[in-house]
């Protein structure tokens, strides 16, 4: 497993670009956010963001890539399971998030 972490101030394009159904991507686990759609998706970012206009990257996005060889193994429970663990041993915890699958 390889990990690429990204900062930045955006919710709207990062989440446009993890839920893009041109790539054939899927919602697998979210918490603390709305998700009947990608605009719902958004406003619950930006709300709680709000909270505490003081922080200023408050976007952070973490690609998780796995083996080709292990594509048979990675049903959507496993790898929301995966993204989970790694978030808490990155200290990444009480915190809204959204775990999409690329597919692409």
């Amino acid at each position: 497993m390889i990990a690429k972490i990204m900062k930045g101030s955006g919710f709207k394009g990062v989440i446009n670009y993890i839920l893009d159904p041109k790539k054939g991507t899927e919602l697998i686990d979210s918490s603390g956010v709305r998700t009947d759609s990608i605009s719902h998706i958004v406003q619950s970012f930006i709300d709680q963001t709000e909270l505490n206009p003081r922080v200023g990257k408050v976007v952070g996005h973490i690609s998780l890539s796995f083996s080709v060889q292990d594509s048979s193994k990675l049903s959507n429970k496993f790898m929301a399971q995966m993204a989970r663990e790694y978030m808490e041993k990155m200290g990444i915890k009480d915190t809204q998030y959204i775990i999409g699958r690329h597919f692409d």
